[in-house]
């Protein structure tokens, strides 16, 4: 086993810029009477030498870096069987380095959820009465019935499967309008829980956790769906039994007023 020499008063002293390696053999050797960043580095007759790095004084990345680096050539020099290096001394090296602290988390705080895009479908929707859902001039979605060339002109949603109360029958989804920066919220006008189209900024939406009022749990009936608010529990997603008429949030269910819906996913 090699073996290594005696810290003596001449060390090995290099200066590199920034993007210079860490270890470097050939470097002039002068006087360092003040230690900043020691790199051990292996010579040919795999002795070990200190090397004073004054570039890399208050950078802990490169610090660590240049520890683990070091550990690992100590430990291909050395013989693998040896009693004087071996996983314990690296571990108890390690936590003289290294001081443990514990990670508190908050299961409620948003920055720990996962920023991810969440999974989604495109889709269009119809309403048990076959009426298509289309979008108007005045930045609302109304109910008809579309024939031929027109069937064009119902639009496509981008469902978003996201974070929420989700059970054996309802799935929480937030509902976007494909290629448009709207999406279908819940606020409360006028004392009313009201559907609106809501303009969001496209570089955080859709999102994993969106706000409750983008919130619809859908639910399956048969080969229909129902769309209830997360914000507003009971109030659904509905239209009218009158043909052009806005979807709106009903309380109502299997009376004059439509919650069921059938949906048509599309291929991206």
């Amino acid at each position: 086993m090699a073996a290594a020499p005696e810290l003596s008063n001449e060390m090995a002293y290099h200066s590199s810029s920034e993007n210079d390696r860490y270890f470097e053999a050939n470097g002039p050797k002068q006087m360092k009477q003040c230690f900043q960043d020691l790199d051990l580095i292996s010579q040919e007759d795999d002795g070990i030498e200190f090397q004073i790095s004054s570039q890399l004084y208050n950078k802990k990345f490169r610090r660590v870096v240049s520890i683990i680096v070091t550990v690992e050539k100590l430990r291909n020099m050395l013989v693998p069987d040896s009693l004087t290096f071996r996983n314990d001394n690296l571990r108890s090296l390690f936590l003289f380095i290294f001081e443990e602290e514990p990670i508190l988390c908050d299961e409620d705080d948003d920055d720990l959820l996962c920023d991810a895009p969440p999974r989604w479908l495109n889709c269009r929707l119809q309403d048990i009465e076959q009426k298509s859902l289309v979008l108007s001039d005045a930045c609302q979605l109304h109910a008809l019935h579309l024939r031929g060339e027109s069937l064009d002109q119902q639009v496509v949603f981008c469902m978003s499967f996201v974070q929420g109360e989700e059970t054996n029958n309802k799935i929480p989804v937030a509902l976007g309008l494909k290629d448009k920066n709207l999406y279908l919220s819940c606020v409360m006008k006028d004392g009313k829980p009201t559907l609106q189209l809501e303009t969001v900024d496209p570089k955080m939406y859709p999102k994993k956790k969106m706000e409750e009022r983008f919130v619809f749990n859908k639910t399956a009936i048969k080969e229909h769906f129902e769309f209830e608010s997360a914000q507003f529990p009971n109030w659904y997603i509905s239209t009218s039994q009158a043909e052009q008429m806005p979807l709106f949030l009903g309380n109502t269910r299997g009376n004059q007023d439509i919650t069921d819906f059938s949906m048509e996913v599309i291929s991206p």
